[in-house]
């Protein structure tokens, strides 16, 4: 799957994926195309979700391209479920269309229990209907 990047801000990279601002508290995280997602790249990709959203001094919402990916093992659903931090994280939209990636999403949503919610969407402009009603309520809450 080809993602055009080029309207995105490119702000770091883990063992297997790029992150860009795609739009002001959205942060995408581009899994490298093939890429395999594990404990230690888990955490890796959290640690840098975590340590970004704290830095941007505002809680925010993670895109992640699944249909990029073609394997996720229990350990690193784990990490996702236990290691994200919602203190900074308002939610993760999971784009992604085909079998496999649903797959991969329903095992990630269904069969644990989220720090943060967490949805599947067929493509980038319906994750963003959702990535900007957190980010309203949650300024909302704020003022």
């Amino acid at each position: 799957m080809t993602i055009d990047v080029s309207a995105w801000k490119y702000v770091g990279e883990t063992a297997n994926t790029r992150f860009y601002v795609v739009e002001d508290r959205v942060l995408a995280a581009v899994p490298n195309d093939g890429a395999r997602d594990n404990r230690a790249t888990a955490l890796e990709n959290t640690t840098f979700q975590n340590t970004f959203l704290k830095e941007l001094g505002h809680p925010g919402v993670v895109v992640v391209f699944f249909d990029r990916m073609v394997s996720q093992d229990r350990d690193a659903r784990r990490v996702y479920q236990t290691e994200t931090d919602p203190a900074h994280m308002l939610g993760s939209c999971l784009v992604g269309g085909t079998a496999l990636s649903r797959a991969m999403a329903s095992f990630s949503i269904g069969f644990s229990r989220q720090r943060v919610p967490v949805r599947l969407f067929p493509n980038l402009d319906a994750a963003l209907v959702w990535a900007r009603a957190l980010n309203r309520e949650a300024k909302e809450r704020r003022s």
